[in-house]
């Protein structure tokens, strides 16, 4: 075989593999980028990954447009265009510039009726057993406290404080035992450059199962007794924590309470850490109550009733029981205490109405002078 027979050879098998590579690569990045709202991706990897480019200019390098923050602050922009990339920074280009909205930051808007002014749209099935698509909103919500009085709220305020503070120093030293070495002169600095592990969901199940604690050793009230009563201490915090007669609308109110606490002491030792917050469902019903939370930035729930949290749906939603978060390796039979304040803050002594039971931990309901 010549020469000249062999260099024409690699000639057209070069120009063939040059075309394979124009034919079968352009495409592929195509479809990629017009199919990024239909892959198999929740909708926060998505709006993450999403096209900051219209029509040739990169609004991201501009004016730092984000895909997901431009989604998050504009509820008229989730309506007509949802999650799609393409569509909100075409948006953005045409007319969110002129009409000074906000893409490079997350924002507040305006209060609503129900609640604060913040919402967080987080993954609802990313960390649970069976992951699939699919985002919720949940309300920064402005929650009232039952209807208790002023004394009964700074009782219960400080045992759920109190309970808070304690969890969160148990969780957090036992996913960062190194802490405990601080103070030691050897320390490394990459142990101190290490970020710490703040254990969010740990702390809801444990808060959780503190709360179903305080409600075995009282009584929860039948709607009936509810009823016959004039009292709204079974609503309330105070009722779980002191007075020991509750519903699920008081044990779900006094979880909610620890969680607010916890997230305080969470963004007081570590201001960027997601926040914890919650929303009352099935509020003022007479069906399970329970907590809807935003936890380190993904849906979860926490149920005082049944003693029982985790990310995702609550089983009654759809959620199932594998996903359920387990606080045992981190539970102590003494690590937590807390002490009903012996004075207010008008200087009354806090058990000026003590229940005519002699023993508020047998059970037998509560009969509270008003």
């Amino acid at each position: 075989m010549s020469g000249r027979l062999l260099r024409r050879i690699g000639k057209t098998i070069i120009c063939v593999a040059l075309g394979a590579v124009i034919l079968f690569n352009s495409p592929v990045v195509s479809r990629a980028y017009d199919d990024t709202v239909s892959i198999s991706e929740d909708t926060y990897n998505t709006l993450t990954k999403g096209t900051r480019v219209y029509n040739g200019v990169d609004y991201g390098a501009k004016y730092g447009y984000n895909p997901l923050y431009y989604f998050l602050n504009y509820n008229d922009l989730r309506i007509a265009y949802g999650a799609d990339p393409a569509k909100l920074v075409e948006h953005y280009a045409l007319f969110g510039i002129k009409e000074n909205r906000v893409a490079n930051r997350q924002i507040t808007r305006g209060a609503h009726s129900w609640g604060s002014s913040n919402e967080y749209i987080v993954p609802s099935n990313q960390l649970t057993s069976n992951q699939s698509n699919g985002m919720t909103v949940i309300p920064e919500q402005l929650h009232n406290n039952g209807g208790m009085n002023k004394r009964q709220d700074v009782e219960a305020r400080s045992v759920a404080k109190q309970l808070a503070d304690s969890i969160y120093e148990i969780v957090m030293l036992a996913n960062n035992p190194e802490d405990s070495n601080k103070n030691s002169s050897s320390s490394s600095s990459s142990q101190e450059e290490k970020k710490p592990v703040i254990n969010e969901i740990q702390m809801v199940a444990y808060a959780t199962g503190v709360v179903q604690a305080y409600c075995k050793a009282g009584k929860e009230l039948t709607r009936e007794e509810v009823a016959a009563t004039n009292s709204k201490v079974y609503r309330t915090s105070y009722g779980v924590f002191c007075a020991h007669e509750f519903t699920s609308a008081g044990a779900t109110r006094a979880l909610g309470l620890i969680l607010d606490y916890l997230d305080a002491d969470i963004h007081r030792d570590y201001p960027d850490a997601p926040p914890i917050k919650w929303v009352h469902v099935n509020a003022n019903t007479w069906n399970l109550q329970f907590c809807q939370i935003a936890c380190n930035n993904h849906e979860a729930y926490a149920d005082a009733i049944n003693g029982i949290a985790g990310y995702g749906k609550h089983p009654t939603q759809g959620g199932v029981e594998k996903d359920i978060q387990s606080y045992v390796s981190v539970a102590t039979l003494t690590q937590i205490i807390n002490t009903r304040p012996p004075f207010t803050d008008d200087g009354l002594y806090s058990t000026q109405d003590l229940p005519k039971n002699t023993n508020p931990m047998t059970g037998t309901a509560n009969d509270y002078k008003w």
